[in-house]
C-alpha cells in the first residue's frame, strides 16, 4: 500500500504527529511544515495527501490560527478528527536532573498550559520558542543539564533525553483536537455518527446570525460549537459552525439546504467521523472510496 503523505507542523515529536499516526499510523509518510498554513498549502497543492491541524483545546479554547488556514484554503475539506492528551514534560539530556535546570525552551501555548509549574520554579528562566520539535533537537545537540525543553514525551522515542519533570501541564485532563483535511471528499457509510464544519457569511444586520442557523434547531441537529473570525473586510465576519449527526440524515440536509439559503455564502468544510474514546477517529477512512460525503 503506498504510504500517504501527512504534513504537521513542527518538526518530528510534536503533538501534530501523535495526531497523524493516531489517524493514519503506519501508512503516513510524516511531513513537518513551519506554520498552520503551508500545511493547508501543502494538502491543497498536492505535495502532502493529508494534512493535521489542531483545531481547539480543552483549556486554551479555539486555534485562531489554524481557523485561518482553513478558511484560506477552499480547496482542502476535513475528513477525519482526532484527539491528543496534552501531556507535557520537561525533556533535558540523559542523566538529567530537575535541579539542574536553568533555562527551558518553550512555546507560548505550551508555557500557557505549565504556569503553574514555573510559577513553583521561579529559578528557571522560560525561552520563548516557536518550534518545540527543533527545540528538542537543540537540547539533545547542547547535552547539557541547565537546558530542557518542554515537549511531549513522543520526543523519547527519537531522541537521546530523559524526562527531567512529567506531566507539568496545569490540568492532567487537557486535550488537544485535530482535523484531518484533504484535497478530495471522502464517502462514509449511512449511519455513521460524523460531525460537519461549515463556514457562513451572514449579513451586518440584527438578527442575522441566529436567522441563518435557526434551521438547525428547527430540524433537531446538535449544533456543537460556533467560531467566529474575521473576513479581511473591515468588521465583517465568517463562522465556523460544527453540528453532530448520523450520515445520510435526511433532516440534516434539509437543515443544511436551509442555512445555505439564509446565510449570505456558505463552504461546506467537511463532514467526518466524530472521534471517542472507542474509535480513533478515522472509521471508513481506509476503506471507503474518496468521492462525496453526504
Amino acid at each position: 500500500m503506498k504510504q500517504l503523505r501527512v504534513a504537521f507542523q513542527q518538526e518530528l515529536s510534536a503533538f501534530g504527529e501523535e495526531a497523524a499516526l493516531q489517524l493514519w499510523s503506519g501508512d503516513a509518510d510524516l511531513i513537518p511544515c513551519r506554520d498552520f498554513a503551508d500545511i493547508a498549502a501543502a494538502v491543497a497543492s498536492g505535495t502532502a495527501d493529508r494534512g493535521v491541524l489542531p483545531v481547539e483545546h480543552t483549556i486554551l479554547g479555539s486555534n485562531q490560527p489554524a481557523h485561518d488556514a482553513i478558511d484560506a484554503a477552499p480547496e482542502v475539506v476535513a475528513v477525519a478528527e482526532t484527539v491528543v492528551p496534552s501531556h507535557l514534560c520537561l525533556l533535558g539530556p540523559a542523566n538529567g536532573t530537575l535541579n539542574e535546570v536553568a533555562d527551558v525552551f518553550c512555546h507560548p501555548v505550551a508555557y500557557s498550559q505549565c504556569m503553574k509549574f514555573f510559577r513553583a520554579n521561579p529559578r528557571i528562566t522560560v525561552n520563548s520558542v516557536l518550534d518545540s520539535g527543533a527545540s528538542v533537537v537543540d537540547v539533545e545537540n547542547l547535552a547539557d543539564p541547565q537546558f530542557a525543553v518542554v515537549a511531549s514525551r513522543l520526543a523519547l522515542l527519537s531522541r537521546k533525553l530523559t524526562v527531567v519533570a512529567e506531566n507539568i501541564q496545569d490540568r492532567p485532563d487537557a486535550q488537544t483536537r485535530f482535523v484531518g483535511i484533504s484535497a478530495q471528499r471522502q464517502a462514509l457509510p449511512p449511519g455513521t455518527p460524523v460531525r460537519t464544519t461549515l463556514l457562513a457569511t451572514v449579513g451586518d444586520v440584527p438578527g442575522a446570525l441566529l436567522y441563518s442557523l435557526a434551521p438547525l434547531a428547527k430540524h433537531g441537529v446538535n449544533l456543537r460549537r460556533v467560531e467566529g473570525r474575521p473576513t479581511g473586510a473591515p468588521w465583517s465576519y465568517r463562522f465556523f459552525v460544527e453540528f453532530d449527526h448520523d450520515s445520510g440524515d435526511a433532516e440534516t440536509e434539509t437543515a443544511i439546504a436551509e442555512v445555505t439559503a439564509a446565510a449570505t455564502d456558505v463552504r461546506w468544510f467537511g463532514t467526518y467521523p466524530r472521534w471517542n474514546a472507542g474509535r480513533r477517529g478515522s472509521i471508513g477512512w481506509r476503506s471507503g472510496s474518496i468521492d462525496t460525503v453526504r
